[in-house]
């Protein structure tokens, strides 16, 4: 199986990624990737860590997709929840222990592979063609490199092989492509009386006892919702920065102390032809290659040719191995000692080696390192000093903020005067929060509702909103859940009343009927005279005509099939009822079907085949591997 997979993932695995290009992490969020400080991990699976700044990230990559997909139906609360976070980080635990497993069965993706995708992904593309100008773009406006894109790109994507080549290595045979398409073809014949709910309505009697009696019997249907309005301090160290300021004499000072620091460096625009070295080929096939490539450009031909033919570098060969400006610190050591070691523009140096393979590099121009004036610098002197300054505020603060807390929590009035900060309130809101301001960050909804803060009166522990960000929050106001009165729910309760009357009604005439039709062939007979009554017959049911509706087709492909005399049902149907006659089942012929719906079958197959198999492996793999999660940091 494993030699199978193996072989797979090189050719038909490799086709079906190619259609997987509207990977939603790339452009979902993409700010989220910008350099986060290190946090701590909300989960742990084997050694790796998913930090909470991994965890925050994902979570919102996918609620913006689900905002995408689902417009104005998207609900800003409900997929916030503590049970969508958690539903999310088990999703990214699989992801892990999936990848996890690729890497242990020798699962790689290909620089070719790689540069094929990339090549394909619309934002990257002009007039359907990749522009490595639009990609870079694309990256630098998500504080990204093309080396880390494609890293994660590789992880993604090799998450995502262990599925597919499992569904392309499941054997499906003809006999089980007959099998499911006899199923899933087969019709059913039915005669059906229709017994609608509506004329039942007028019949149905409520009195205002019965009003009151319900009420009493089902207050908990309707209480109104539990709702808390609280105080709090917010401490932030952006809101800091607004109080701290230098003088002309202070930034000059700064500006001449740290000149070098406002010189623009040298830089150069360079291309290079990249040979990976991996299980594919030796080192030594590798730098002999890239020594070939050497002298072949040393000799006359175009480097750009050379790169779009043998580079491995997807994000520069497809653009002749343009790599653009480069500054020091961009690339790794070796690759940049080597680039600035050349000279004169068009210089091509010898192959060097680096951690990614051997590079052949082309210096295309140099510029100068330029120099910024005192008036230039000026905003990033002060952007500077406040930030500084501003965090080891933040940090004094929120250190003194713990410490008063825990000293007393019984009030915020004597933090708030103890540290010079404005007490804050909120509206009302439940606890599923509200859309803006610190309600809506669930941490803040359950400090609001737990037992110490609601019940004991206690002001919460500090909660961290962001990094340099965090509140301390009181209850300043409980609206606990109670009944509504009566009189603001009986119009409720009588439509209530009515429509389970009136259902249960049409279910009564719908047995009645049943029983009549148990001594009678004549179906129509028995409708004669009834205008509320509908009798049609469909000699061919199939499995998706849902112009009969999916309650009653669903329990329709349930019920058994007929012996020698057809059996009769009382179905539910969205609008009331239905006595079917059941008549004959009928199997799909798999022979009838086009090749292009055994094709589908098959796939269908497979996928519930490898999905199967994919969460067996899951499960053996969470037993088998050590997995922490700290819920207080979801």
């Amino acid at each position: 199986m494993l030699q199978a997979i193996r072989e797979r993932v090189t050719g038909i695995v490799a086709i079906f990624i190619l259609g997987l290009l509207a990977i939603p992490f790339l452009f979902f969020g993409m700010e989220s990737y910008i350099s986060a400080v290190p946090q701590d991990a909300v989960a742990t699976v084997a050694d790796e860590e998913i930090t909470t700044t991994e965890f925050q990230s994902s979570f919102a990559r996918h609620r913006a997709e689900l905002r995408q997909q689902q417009g104005d139906d998207y609900d800003e609360i409900a997929t916030n929840q503590p049970a969508a976070r958690r539903q999310h980080l088990e999703q990214m635990i699989d992801e892990r222990l999936l990848r996890h497993h690729a890497e242990s069965m020798g699962l790689t993706i290909s620089a070719t592979m790689l540069r094929d995708i990339i090549a394909q992904i619309p934002a990257f593309q002009i007039d359907g063609n990749f522009d490595g100008e639009s990609y870079r773009q694309a990256l630098r406006a998500s504080g990204r490199t093309p080396r880390g894109f494609e890293q994660e790109l590789r992880e993604d994507l090799l998450t995502r092989m262990l599925p597919t080549t499992l569904s392309f290595s499941t054997v499906v045979t003809e006999a089980e492509i007959d099998r499911m398409l006899s199923l899933e073809n087969e019709t059913r014949q039915i005669s059906l009386v229709d017994v609608p709910v509506a004329p039942y309505r007028d019949q149905v009697e409520v009195t205002e006892q019965a009003v009151a009696e319900y009420y009493e019997a089902n207050q908990d249907d309707f209480l109104t919702t539990e709702e808390v309005s609280i105080r709090y301090i917010e401490l932030d160290a952006q809101a800091l920065t607004s109080d701290l300021t230098l003088t002309e004499d202070e930034l000059r000072q700064r500006y001449e102390a740290a000149s070098q620091r406002y010189l623009t460096p040298e830089a150069r625009q360079a291309s290079h032809i990249l040979i990976e070295t991996d299980h594919e080929g030796s080192d030594e096939e590798a730098r002999a290659l890239a020594t070939q490539l050497y002298e072949r450009a040393l000799e006359g031909e175009a480097f750009e040719d050379l790169a779009r033919e043998f580079s491995d570098d997807p994000g520069s060969a497809e653009i002749g191995g343009e790599l653009g400006w480069i500054e020091p610190g961009d690339m790794v050591e070796a690759f940049e000692d080597a680039l600035f070691d050349l000279t004169f523009s068009g210089e091509i140096g010898e192959p060097v080696r680096s951690p990614f393979g051997w590079h052949v590099i082309r210096l295309d121009e140099i510029r100068e390192p330029e120099g910024k004036s005192f008036e230039e610098a000026r905003e990033e002197i002060l952007a500077e000093y406040r930030e500084r300054e501003a965090e080891a505020l933040y940090i004094e603060l929120s250190d003194r903020l713990v410490d008063l807390v825990f000293a007393d929590d019984s009030s915020l009035d004597p933090l708030a005067e103890e540290l010079a900060l404005e007490i804050e309130r909120t509206e009302p809101f439940s606890r599923a929060g509200s859309e803006e301001g610190v309600a809506s960050n669930q941490r803040v909804v359950d400090a609001a509702f737990s037992d110490r803060v609601l019940l004991d009166g206690t002001v919460s522990d500090p909660i961290e909103l962001d990094r340099n960000q965090l509140v301390v929050v009181e209850v300043e106001e409980h609206f606990p859940a109670e009944p509504q009165p009566l009189e603001a729910v009986a119009d409720r309760i009588r439509e209530r009343l009515i429509a389970d009357g009136a259902r249960e009604m049409a279910r009564e005439r719908a047995e009645s009927l049943k029983e009549q039709a148990a001594g009678s062939s004549d179906l129509a007979e028995l409708v004669a005279g009834d205008e509320n009554l509908s009798l049609n017959e469909y000699p061919a049911v199939g499995r998706y005509d849902f112009q009969h509706g999916p309650q009653l087709l669903d329990e329709l492909f349930r019920l058994p099939a007929p012996g020698d005399e057809p059996t009769l049902h009382v179905l539910p149907r969205a609008q009331g009822f239905a006595l079917v006659r059941l008549e004959g089942v009928q199997p799909g012929n798999p022979v009838e079907a086009a090749q292009e719906e055994r094709d589908l079958m098959r796939q269908q197959i497979r996928f519930r085949q490898s999905n199967e198999e994919v969460l067996g492996l899951l499960a053996y793999l969470r037993e088998n591997t050590d997995i922490q999660v700290v819920e207080d940091r979801l």
